[in-house]
């Protein structure tokens, strides 16, 4: 896959086409990818998909203070890429872009990157004021002789997938649902910085993750039984998203992964934390001792609930992202 940004960086064939933000590329984007793809290959096509950075309530000052991603734009490249798409277009999010009438954007998808097949969801909106949905590309399909697929939401436990409702999902503590939606265990993606070293006293050492990207959704407080891969190695473990109340008085949250079976020096060290199940609500113990007793029974419980989970399927869904390999930001 090549990521691009503008019309000429494309090898000038005629393009199938998805377009929309796709944060998570959860189960209904891949539907849309699979399409394209497949109709790609059928019509003597390339395939593409088109997503915008940065998110449009950013720049049009939309409370952006509440928005967070499930995935930033270098884990949205690398799972769309695993999808087998000849292109992923970044068209840059400007006000003048937002302002773009509808009809005149499509022409500019035409005309500029020869797009001949466009494939939406039913529910898809785009232009000035998301005025652009379905009925206004098929109109514009005759004019401009393009061929249009509007593909049906994926329904999972009676609810149509969608970003909103895994960003709900997480937020509620819901991750067997939000990871139904995904089709993948949620990522946190990010670097290992110095901590207090408390874990290690106690004999559970903690990594201390910070995320690549500071807008990244952070999944409800809590204790995650997770994979995780550093150094291009798969480990077992388990994650604490919360305040450390039994610790620590600041009130400042914290994403702490204890690695079983791990004594390595990983500070400033790229990792990847696939979260596999929620173990518990975070708790205050009334005292480190007794603290120590529960990690003892949430390694206990991690191990069963990691038990039957494939490392060769994690070494394909990592994505072996680092800190540093933010250039297409």
């Amino acid at each position: 896959m090549i990521i691009i940004h503008r019309p000429n960086q494309t090898r000038k064939k005629d393009l199938a086409l998805t377009m929309g933000f796709f944060d998570g590329v959860h189960l209904g984007h891949r539907e849309l990818i699979r399409y394209v793809v497949h109709e790609a290959e059928l019509r003597g096509l390339e395939s593409a998909v088109l997503t915008f950075w940065p998110h449009p309530r950013l720049v049009l000052h939309k409370d952006p203070e509440k928005l967070r991603f499930l995935t930033t734009l270098n884990e949205k490249s690398k799972i769309i890429a695993k999808q087998g798409v000849d292109y992923l277009i970044v068209q840059e999010f400007t006000r003048d872009f937002f302002n773009l009438d509808p009809a005149n954007f499509i022409k500019y998808l035409v005309t500029e990157y020869h797009v001949k097949h466009f494939v939406i969801g039913t529910d898809h909106r785009f232009g000035r004021e998301a005025r652009g949905n379905a009925e206004l590309l098929k109109e514009l399909s005759v004019e401009l002789g393009f061929s249009l697929q509007v593909v049906s939401p994926i329904i999972i436990d009676n609810v149509d997938v969608s970003s909103t409702k895994i960003r709900e999902a997480l937020q509620k503590g819901n991750l067997s649902l939000a990871n139904k939606m995904l089709g993948y265990p949620y990522l946190i993606t990010g670097a290992v910085q110095t901590g207090n070293q408390i874990g290690r006293k106690i004999g559970f050492p903690t990594a201390n993750v910070r995320p690549n990207d500071p807008l990244k959704m952070i999944p409800k407080e809590g204790v995650y039984a997770a994979i995780i891969n550093v150094n291009n190695s798969i480990h077992m473990g388990m994650l604490n998203i919360g305040f450390r109340p039994t610790v620590d008085q600041n009130r400042k949250q914290t994403i702490e992964v204890n690695i079983f079976d791990f004594d390595q020096d990983i500070y400033h060290t790229g990792i990847e934390i696939a979260l596999v199940k929620r173990l518990r609500n975070e708790k205050q113990f009334p005292s480190v001792e007794h603290l120590r007793e529960q990690l003892v029974i949430d390694k206990k419980n991690a191990l069963e609930a990691l038990k039957h989970e494939s490392f060769s399927d994690y070494q394909n869904l990592f994505l072996t992202l680092r800190a540093e390999n933010n250039s297409n930001h």
